[in-house]
């Protein structure tokens, strides 16, 4: 059985409209609103001794931001509504009903007469979730899809054999084109790639079909798979062409009057006016009611949320969440939950780059007005309110990955130039050690003798002066051969002795041995 697939397992129903329905029963619990809270929730590791990463790793934990889910209370609500819109749109499609066999016979004949008119018995329950980007729709319908099997596979139900795939959910997104074929052939894909059917290459592939013969193929696999519910997502395509939006509208229309399966619509306020002007009215029953997912308000549930994603900072000196925090926050991203994590880990991102290693009111907003450039229309659009002003900037996005792109273009800046400061500071020192080295060589010290005295001196004292290096290291030397005891012990005239002859050695006059020893003093400027 492929991993995806779930076995059925059948539960007992309290609600007599539930019970004895194997598609039904196969479905989880109905959860309580802790339940929804503890399920949905999600906050990623961290441990605080990230924090002592090199830069270019944190750049990468800071991706873990866009991985939390904060629970609020629009959630346990949208948990609830498409929880009761799978279940209601399965009481009029039970496949141990008789009922159920003459709907696939109906069906095979409209794709015979290529006619989309018979209609499902059922009454057709959906809704529409309007919402500005970025507050998170797509993204909370996902975490709520995901706690139900996408499909599952049943074989006996009650000690009688029921061989039947059920695909529980199914998510698409409106073409860019709003184009009605589009979507079927992204339908035929999708299913395909689900359960390993072949609908893509037996009816969408080169395929001259009309989209009046594509839409009864379409509510007839439906039917046969036991679709539970139709997601599909940015509708707000269907409003960028004017006639295509009347034929993408009458589809939504067809599909759930004819399938019976729920359908929910996702947009931004683009598609509003159309989908007040022709879908409200045609659809029969919006069961659940239409949803408007607004941003989050500067109240205790922004602060909820930034309390979720504050703990989340690797950056070398973390700071608090106080009211000026929250204040600039909600300032710079207007509570809309995907431009204030991205500003969040923007903001991180720029710390440890400019070695600063801390958040500040200051730096927020300044990599607000630097990397929010694009945005800022429509954050100043939310601020005044007037939602003909936000439709005009629904689709800006923030330039995320470009951004991130520049910051860490200026995080290799800086470590490249500490690393080059550090090499040079080696180098220098290097040169320093082996000058030392041969001065000493000079006064008498054998080579092995001299760099253990130097880096002696060097391990004990942060020195750059060659005189006070050669100075000291020649004084340990003195000290580890007298055991500590400064006697004098080395006759002045044996030490000049044995550097005219090491200079000699090394093709040196007299003059330039006994001065590169430190012996002899250049006194320039004195006449």
């Amino acid at each position: 059985m492929n991993e995806n697939f779930h076995q059925a397992v059948y539960r007992e129903q309290v609600i007599k409209e539930y019970q004895n329905h194997p598609l039904i029963e196969a479905l989880p619990e109905i959860y309580s609103k802790s339940d929804v809270v503890e399920l949905l929730s999600y906050y990623p590791f961290f441990d605080q001794q990230e924090r002592e990463f090199d830069g270019q790793h944190r750049l990468h934990l800071i991706q873990r931001l866009f991985n939390i889910f904060q629970v609020l209370p629009a959630h346990i609500d949208m948990e609830s509504r498409i929880s009761r819109l799978i279940r209601q749109g399965y009481i009029g499609r039970n496949p141990l009903n008789p009922m159920y066999a003459s709907t696939m016979i109906q069906g095979h004949e409209a794709i015979l007469s290529k006619s989309n008119t018979w209609f499902n018995q059922a009454i057709p329950r959906s809704f529409t979730i309007i919402g500005p980007s970025g507050v998170g729709k797509s993204t909370a319908v996902a975490k709520i899809l995901e706690l139900m099997p996408q499909v599952v596979v049943h074989s006996e139900y009650r000690e009688r054999e029921f061989n039947f795939t059920q695909l529980v959910w199914l998510r698409l997104e409106c073409p860019h084109d709003g184009s009605v074929k589009g979507l079927v052939n992204q339908f035929f894909i999708s299913v395909d790639g689900l359960l390993g059917t072949e609908y893509f290459n037996k009816y969408g592939r080169a395929n001259k079909l009309s989209v009046n013969t594509l839409i009864p193929i379409m509510t007839q696999i439906c039917r046969s798979i036991g679709l539970g519910i139709l997601v599909i997502d940015e509708i707000q395509n269907i409003s960028l062409r004017g006639t295509g939006a009347n034929l993408m509208l009458n589809f939504f229309v067809t599909l759930s009057n004819v399938i019976g399966t729920p359908l929910i619509l996702i947009g931004t306020p683009k598609a509003m006016n159309v989908l007040q002007r022709e879908f409200r009215q045609a659809r029969r029953g919006s069961g659940q009611g239409d949803m408007i997912y607004e941003r989050l308000q500067q109240d205790e549930y922004w602060r909820i949320f930034l309390e979720a994603i504050w703990q989340y900072q690797w950056v070398l000196k973390p700071v608090e969440l106080t009211d000026e925090y929250v204040h600039v926050m909600y300032e710079e991203s207007q509570g809309v939950i995907d431009i204030a994590l991205k500003l969040f880990a923007l903001s991180q991102t720029r710390a440890i780059a400019t070695g600063k290693e801390t958040l500040s009111s200051t730096l927020i907003s300044k990599v607000a007005d630097e990397n929010l450039k694009l945005v800022k229309p429509m954050i100043n659009a939310l601020k005044s309110g007037d939602i003909k002003s936000i439709a005009q900037y629904e689709d800006i996005s923030l330039p995320f990955d470009e951004a991130m792109q520049t910051e860490r273009i200026n995080l290799e800046k800086t470590s490249f130039v500490k690393s080059a400061k550090q090499i040079n500071r080696s180098s220098d020192t290097k040169q320093l050690k082996e000058e030392a080295i041969f001065r000493l060589n000079l006064l008498g010290l054998s080579k092995e003798s001299a760099k253990r005295a130097v880096n002696q001196v060097l391990e004990e004292n942060q020195l750059t002066d060659l005189q006070q290096i050669v100075k000291k290291a020649f004084q340990a030397s003195i000290e580890i051969k007298t055991g500590g005891k400064d006697d004098n012990v080395k006759n002045t005239k044996d030490d000049l002795r044995n550097i005219v002859k090491t200079g000699k050695e090394q093709g040196l006059t007299n003059y330039e041995s006994l001065k590169r020893a430190g012996v002899i003093k250049d006194f320039k400027g004195v006449s």
